[in-house]
């Protein structure tokens, strides 16, 4: 049976299950990508990008157009890497009402959340790929995928004849679709040769490409930072007194 805990006027259940992140083959803090692989979408060593230490902060200014928006038009895009450069799991605090509610899991058995029965529910892998939302201008963008998309972006990279994602001739599309109160993401493949005459896009040149894929990030990069303990404490702290 789940073990319940309780802290402040709140009851937690902590489920003795497999964490969505060891389901779908990823594990949080190894140099594994969904290839098996070690990524580097880099042109050798590191990038302009790697190393953001102040990615909550940069995103913030920016109005978070770093990021991937998923929308019910199908998007096309083209993957940089053959896996994900950040996997993790995050926890979602309602309580805290000034700056982001997710709170990235520590994913180790000492994370304060976990401690005190708070499960982490979102899984996100996240991948470099470029945007051709607007095809006349390309966008280097982060896409934060869940759990579902992530294994199939999985089998497809592991697959010798479909693989590696980030294959010269290979593009995708990418939408979403409200179903009652659920959201369901479609993903599908697209040859380099198919892509003007189905979606009216011509496919990036080489130079383009490359130019990109210099500013990728490196396997172990993070796009959401994680609390250190005194900050972990706080949050803790508000979940025991609400």
């Amino acid at each position: 049976m789940p073990e319940t805990r309780t802290y402040g006027r709140r009851r937690r259940q902590l489920p003795a299950t497999t964490s969505k992140t060891e389901q779908a083959g990823f594990e949080v803090g190894k140099r594994e990508a969904v290839s098996g692989r070690v990524v580097s979408t880099g042109a050798g060593g590191p990038t302009q990008m790697a190393g953001w230490e102040a990615m909550d902060k940069t995103a913030a200014a920016s109005g978070s157009d770093m990021y991937l928006k998923v929308t019910e038009d199908a998007t096309v895009i083209k993957i940089c890497g053959d896996g994900p450069f950040d996997v993790f799991n995050s926890h979602w605090i309602e309580e805290i009402e000034d700056g982001s509610k997710s709170v990235r899991c520590w994913g180790t058995p000492d994370c304060p959340l976990c401690v005190i029965g708070d499960k982490a529910k979102r899984f996100s892998a996240c991948f470099d790929v470029i945007s051709l939302e607007d095809p006349s201008t390309p966008a280097l963008k982060v896409w934060e995928a869940g759990i579902k998309v992530a294994r199939q972006l999985k089998d497809i990279a592991t697959d010798t004849k479909r693989g590696p994602l980030n294959r010269a001739d290979l593009y995708f599309t990418i939408k979403k679709e409200q179903k009652k109160k659920n959201v369901e993401y479609t993903l599908e493949r697209v040859k380099e040769r198919d892509l003007y005459e189905e979606h009216d896009i011509e496919p990036l040149s080489e130079v383009a490409l490359e130019a990109f894929l210099t500013e990728c990030h490196q396997w172990g990069d993070k796009v959401k930072e994680t609390l250190d303990e005194d900050a972990m404490d706080e949050v803790v702290d508000l979940l025991m007194e609400s």
